[in-house]
């Protein structure tokens, strides 16, 4: 007969550690005996305990900061496949510049995404506004000012659109923006007589134009407008108002957010930061088309689910931009590489969105946001880090001889257990 399980007890202060549960197993569907962790009844408060260390170590942890690993294989990988055209100034500034447009359209798709909505109009928008400020340019002589202004009109008329068929008439985003993007290739199509639109001014092309290091105006366009975003996300009170909007919009509502102005107002916001993408797509390449906008889809969405798995567990700015960044350092590094210049990008960015959308369920949805050894007191000497690296553990010999005595107390909230 086999010895039944007990509790282990901790031989220095007399706790038990882990206590014998019994579970059923999922695979085999047979209950059997296991150990569990007993959790401490007396927790150290953080602020005070001097055993601690002073670095949040779950920060640098791969399911927070994990895209920064990822960029660490990828320049290791091709530092040493492709060295002589990956380690140069001129493959990062290519990737920087090409993708600026990208990240001012991911920027903008966070914005709905934050208040629990979808916004899949914006490839539509861009192609909109493109052909816009193309037509009004070169057929029908405007301004350079005034194209611009038309072509944002564009993407704020869009916005608001979608807002009444979503709050309004209660259809669900997803369809509603979906149906709108059809809407608005057709006028592309039709606006452009479904040809490419070239002959812009010089003053219209200088909005891209180099400015300091080789890189265009419109990655400064671009990181200008991702401060801004930032700033609004995390320091005031419209960006907590968004996160409580998409988090529980009936709990927001009955706490007093208009939850359907904040709605209808990410959705004009996400329209028209698509609409400047789409003048600045046609500033950058000198011609548009009325499928322009359609490559920028799917990569948005795959920037803006894998930043939200970085650094805030929700949608960020930050997060998305350095997502924009590292999957199309892949991809150049692909391209470079030789391999498959014309399907690569597609797969890559398909696999990176179920990737991150997989990872970050699965992470809610098994680990509560958190891996089960990594607790709130992850630093101290009673977990896995403290364990491995002693902290706590008395290192000289007057620590050691102070540890010994009646009057020393490592668990006094005060800092007090000092000699009397």
């Amino acid at each position: 007969m086999p010895k039944p399980k007990t509790a282990k007890i901790d031989a220095k202060t007399g706790d038990v550690v882990k206590k014998p549960v019994l579970k059923k197993n999922k695979v085999l569907r047979r209950h059997r005996v296991v150990y569990e962790r007993v959790e401490r009844t007396k927790k150290i408060d953080s602020r005070f305990d001097t055993r601690r260390s002073p670095i949040k170590w779950k920060t640098f942890h791969p399911r927070n900061i994990g895209v920064l690993y990822l960029y660490a294989l990828v320049w290791v990988v091709f530092s040493t496949w492709i060295s002589d055209t990956w380690i140069t100034w001129l493959t990062h500034r290519s990737v920087l510049n090409q993708n600026a447009i990208l990240t001012v359209v991911a920027l903008g798709l966070l914005v709905p995404l934050a208040a629990g909505v979808f916004d899949l109009s914006i490839a539509g928008v861009v192609s909109a506004s493109a052909i816009t400020v193309s037509w009004g340019l070169v057929e029908a002589q405007w301004s350079v000012p005034v194209a611009i202004a038309v072509a944002l009109l564009v993407g704020f008329i869009v916005g608001n659109i979608n807002g009444f068929l979503v709050v309004k008439i209660k259809i669900d985003s997803f369809i509603a923006t979906l149906g709108m993007s059809s809407i608005l290739t057709a006028y592309a199509v039709w606006r452009s007589n479904n040809r490419s639109i070239l002959g812009f001014p010089d003053s219209f092309k200088n909005l891209s134009n180099e400015f300091a290091w080789g890189l265009n105006k419109t990655v400064l366009f671009g990181l200008v407008l991702a401060v801004l975003l930032w700033f609004v996300f995390e320091h005031s009170a419209v960006g907590r108002y968004l996160f409580a909007t998409g988090g529980a919009r009936e709990a927001a509502r009955l706490a007093g957010v208009q939850t359907d102005r904040y709605v209808w107002g990410s959705l004009v916001v996400s329209s028209t930061f698509a609409a400047m993408a789409g003048v600045l797509l046609a500033s950058q390449f000198g011609s548009s088309q009325a499928q322009s906008g359609a490559p920028y889809l799917l990569p948005a969405f795959a920037a803006a689910f894998l930043g939200s798995t970085q650094f805030k567990r929700r949608f960020n700015v930050w997060g998305a931009v350095i997502s924009v960044f590292v999957l199309q350092s892949g991809v150049k590094g692909l391209q470079l590489a030789g391999v498959g210049s014309t399907w690569i990008e597609a797969l890559f960015f398909g696999i990176a969105l179920v990737v991150a959308v997989g990872f970050s369920s699965f992470r809610k949805r098994v680990h509560g946001g958190q891996r089960r050894w990594w607790r709130r007191e992850e630093s101290g000497p009673e977990y896995f880090l403290g364990r491995l690296l002693r902290w706590g553990s008395p290192k000289t010999e007057t620590s050691k001889e102070n540890a010994q005595q009646w009057w020393f107390d490592p668990e006094d909230k005060q800092g007090h257990h000092l000699k009397p």
